[in-house]
């Protein structure tokens, strides 16, 4: 790897492996997942329930995540990582076998599902192969890699889906994941993982809950981040039948959005990889969720598909941004003994918000086309949410810290 430079020696083999599986990852995800939705609309004519179902299936994970990556644990953190997406990856292959809209969704949402639960533990593996102060950097050296994948794939796909039968492509895309999950299987954690936490898993999350009271902070950042995903997240879903219905996109154009937001996505890694172990973390998500706002607002104004591509410049640097500074802030509040905890409360109200605000939008859109209304009236209170959590942000970093300190 050309990154070994750039990587702490003790920490250079692991990050072959962890970097060697994100570049797979990415070649899997990128030749699937851009293009479900689409399918789903454009070839299976899905409804709202269905673009719902799929937006909310990585957050149902998440909300699933703190007591269930608690029972993979085991003391072998990395292994519970790489049994849960082999499953969902798995569970990906039968997507090209069925029928019909909601049995597509269904499966989106069960692999999707299955990806987000290990979560918690993905975040201890890192905490654990890597020094802090390089986590970020480190991290944003493999979603680099990732995004290089990802970008090949959606190129090759987005010609592929307009040839051939989606079902051909996705089988062709499917090992790739699976070889993944083998390169990172052989990461080893330095003088072996901690050991489980004895606790039941009820214990476990509740103890894991009482973060959000011990620690003003974290309080602020997690109603934060809820309030804008929130308004994020219902727009998404209401996105796809927008671009469909109305602009009438083709997956090429889509195809080409995609790789336009992986390309800045990918070099955003870098440059908010070094600011994030540098700068206030919480301070970087301020600005990432101003950001934020940005979609929304262009799906307001745009009337042709070409005019979606300031959106797809700042989703490129939103989504690295705030990967990264979600990631440091639960580092910045946790010590390595609780960051599992710290992880699976985010995850959970990450997970609370997905699980409601993509049915809140698909129902508003709905319930507007219905009446002959635009459905761009989704996107605004969208928009609005979105500024208002960035209020909370800004509000959160006058609060007190609670007991954690970063070690």
């Amino acid at each position: 790897m050309r990154f070994d430079n750039l990587v702490p020696w003790r920490a250079r083999p692991n990050f072959r492996l962890d970097a060697s599986a994100a570049f797979l990852s990415g070649l899997y995800a990128g030749g699937i997942f851009p293009f479900t939705a689409f399918i789903a609309r454009d070839r299976l004519q899905a409804g709202g329930f269905e673009l719902g179902l799929m937006t909310a299936a990585p957050f149902v994970g998440n909300l699933i995540a703190l007591p269930l990556s608690h029972l993979l644990d085991r003391g072998h953190p990395v292994r519970g990582v790489t049994l849960a997406h082999t499953l969902a990856r798995l569970i990906m292959v039968t997507a090209s076998f069925v029928h019909g809209s909601v049995a597509f969704a269904w499966v989106v949402f069960a692999v999707q599902c299955a990806g987000a639960v290990p979560a918690p533990l993905a975040a201890t593996v890192l905490r654990l192969i890597y020094p802090l102060d390089w986590v970020g950097r480190l991290l944003s050296y493999s979603r680099f890699l990732l995004l290089g994948g990802m970008i090949l794939s959606t190129l090759a796909a987005g010609v592929l889906i307009e040839r051939y039968s989606y079902r051909w492509v996705f089988l062709a895309f499917a090992p790739l994941g699976l070889a993944a999950m083998a390169v990172y299987s052989r990461i080893r954690i330095p003088g072996g993982a901690p050991p489980p936490a004895e606790d039941d898993v009820i214990r476990h999350t509740l103890s894991a809950l009482r973060l959000l009271r011990e620690n003003p902070s974290f309080r602020w950042f997690s109603l934060a981040v809820f309030v804008y995903g929130f308004g994020n997240l219902m727009s998404v879903p209401v996105c796809t039948i927008y671009q469909v219905d109305v602009l009438k996109i083709s997956s090429a154009q889509l195809a080409t959005l995609n790789i336009v937001t992986q390309v800045v996505w990918m070099l955003s890694y870098v440059f908010w990889g070094r600011i994030v172990d540098r700068a206030s973390p919480l301070r970087v998500v301020l600005v990432n969720t101003l950001m934020g706002a940005v979609m929304p607002l262009n799906h307001i104004i745009a009337t042709e598909v070409w005019m979606l591509l300031p959106m797809a410049i700042v989703n490129g640097v939103v989504y690295a941004g705030i990967e990264l500074s979600y990631f440091n802030s639960v580092m910045h509040f946790s010590t390595p003994e609780d960051t599992a905890r710290y992880q699976g409360v985010h995850n959970l109200l990450l997970g609370l918000r997905g699980c409601v605000a993509p049915f809140v939008g698909a129902g508003m859109a709905q319930w507007l086309l219905r009446g002959g209304r635009d459905v761009r009236w989704v996107f605004l209170i969208g928009m609005l949410l979105v500024l208002a959590g960035a209020w909370l942000q800004w509000r959160g970093l006058k609060a007190p810290s609670g007991p954690q300190t970063r070690q």
